[in-house]
């Protein structure tokens, strides 16, 4: 699944490891600052420039759903560990935090722009896809 983003990125230099380093195309990079990395059959990457990971995809045509399976993995009954706990939880809490702070704006009477609140659906769809998963209807 890595190969369908670094065959889009430019400056790719290979880490080792399944591990690399490219020209982040979400902004004008003139060094490498964006790392890719397979772990576990997921992609994960990070762009120390700060650029948003759906930034990323978005300006080399993919999306989420292009890097990640679909469907967990099932072994005997039980789900295998697609992801990492604690990056699950990251994930969660910052989605978590992102609808907490529009909460709060939105309490002290500041209305939301429209991008705030694109982005708080956004929140709520994922916190609402991994109650899901978990097998809780919100």
């Amino acid at each position: 699944m890595i190969e369908k983003l670094i065959t889009r990125l430019d400056g790719v230099k290979n880490m080792g490891h399944g591990r690399y380093t490219a020209k982040c195309p979400a902004h004008p990079d003139k060094s490498p600052s964006l790392t890719v990395a397979e772990k576990e059959g997921c992609v994960i990457f990070h762009c120390f420039a700060g650029c948003p990971p759906a930034d990323v995809l978005a300006a080399v045509g993919l999306t989420f759903a292009d890097l990640y399976p679909e469907n967990p993995s099932y072994h005997k009954g039980q789900r295998s560990a697609a992801f990492n706990a604690y990056d699950v939880l990251k994930c969660l809490a910052r989605e978590a935090g992102i609808v907490t702070l529009a909460a709060a704006q939105v309490s002290t009477g500041h209305p939301l722009t429209a991008a705030d609140a694109d982005r708080v659906a956004l929140a709520h769809e994922r916190l609402r896809d991994a109650a899901l998963l978990m097998g809780i209807r919100l």
